[in-house]
This record gives structure tokens, sequence and C-alpha cells, in this order.
């Protein structure tokens, strides 16, 4: 009950210190969410220029043809790789998910390549293909301490 009567007397001053603090804190929270959002798209554009570079330098598999990076509208970096041997390609359609992945993995830069520095935690996607048909689209593995990296 006094809380009632506290809240009709003193009203105008409540309404005075929401205005004054809630307000604020409300405007900073939107300006640091909208920061952070822009570092990160930063973040995932100077690691899709480092894997431009890495590749564009090592070819993935020694003989498949890098096409492309990009970023995709769900924001992940992915790696557009034709596998241009024909026996490669068919061996790879006629194989199960489990050995597609392990070519797959071939694509992928290898733990110890210093494009790692660039991927801050960002998972690479690699997108097989070959003329225009998806063999495979699937993450490269971690390469953290926390899991076992095999290419």
């Amino acid at each position: 009950m006094w809380i009632k009567n506290f809240m009709s007397k003193h009203r105008r001053k409540l309404l005075g210190l929401a205005a004054v603090f809630v307000l604020p804190a409300m405007i900073l929270g939107f300006l640091f969410i909208a920061a952070n959002s822009g570092s990160e798209k930063q973040a995932m554009r100077v690691a899709a220029i480092a894997l431009q570079d890495h590749y564009s330098e090592n070819p993935p598999y020694g003989v498949w043809e890098f096409e492309s990076v990009r970023i995709s509208e769900d924001e992940r970096l992915i790696v557009d790789v034709h596998v241009a041997v024909i026996p490669h390609a068919t061996f790879i359609k006629t194989r199960n998910k489990r050995i597609r992945y392990s070519y797959l993995k071939l694509a992928c830069p290898k733990a110890d390549a210093p494009v790692h520095a660039f991927l801050q935690n960002q998972t690479v996607w690699i997108n097989l293909r070959f003329h225009e048909e998806t063999l495979l689209l699937g993450a490269c593995p971690k390469t953290g301490a926390d899991g076992y990296f095999t290419s």
C-alpha cells in the first residue's frame, strides 16, 4: 500500500529519473550493438581477402582450380573450388558422404598456414564443384587446441 502511495506522490520525479537514466542506457546499448556488427563484418572482409591471397598462391590440392571467396547471405566464408581433374570428380561423386568430406578437407588451408592468423575463429566453408554441379559443400575442421585437424 505504501508503494502505491509513494508512486502516486512522486510520479513526476520517477518519470524524470527514468528519462535521465534509462533512455541514455538504451541509446548506448544500440550504439554498442551497431559498432560490434560493423567490426564483425570488417573482420569477415579481412579474412576473405586473406583467403583470396592464400588460395592464389596455394591452389587447393595442387591441381584443383580456385574460383573465388565469397561471403554468403548468412555470413559464412565460402571458397568455391572447381575439381578440374575428371577422374577426381567422378570418384568424389560416386562415394559416400564421409569419403567425400575427406576429399573436401584436401581443399582446406593446412593447419600451419599463415592464413589462420586472419580467420579469428571463423569457419571456412568449401564448395567443391564440377562444371556448375556442387559435389559437396562443407565446413573445414577447426584447428584449435580442443580438436584434431586431419588433412
